[in-house]
């Protein structure tokens, strides 16, 4: 992770974003947020983020189309798209994968499970 990278988190849970913004801020990151799948993809296109984290079920458009709507675009296909979901099965897990999500982060998490989790993304 550099200081200064941008992460684009689409969510509506108060309590994640509470604590993707402390991580964010100890971290020296740039935090952008959507409420909605619809206003993070037109965010994603707008801003070009270093990583986007994305609630499963968010409203409008869901995590797995925003996925797929990223990766058919040659601005944004290389952008990691990590989803936010209580656990998921193994067979849900790989039809996100084929979808295009980079990984997972399973609730609850703490700004430090997440930031160890996001090294990984962000290197």
């Amino acid at each position: 992770m550099k200081e200064g990278q941008t992460i684009l988190l689409v969510d509506y849970n108060e309590s994640v974003i509470e604590t993707v913004r402390k991580m964010a801020d100890t971290s020296g990151l740039r935090l952008i947020l959507a409420e909605d799948g619809q206003e993070g993809l037109d965010l994603a296109k707008a801003e070009l983020p270093d990583l986007i984290i994305i609630r499963k079920d968010v409203p409008m458009l869901d995590a797995l189309s925003v996925s797929v709507l990223l990766k058919q675009s040659h601005e944004t296909e290389n952008i990691p798209v990590v989803l936010i979901s209580e656990i998921t099965s193994s067979s849900e897990r790989e039809r996100l994968h084929d979808a295009g999500c980079s990984g997972f982060i399973e609730e609850p998490f703490t700004a430090d499970d997440l930031r160890r989790r996001l090294e990984n993304w962000l290197s």
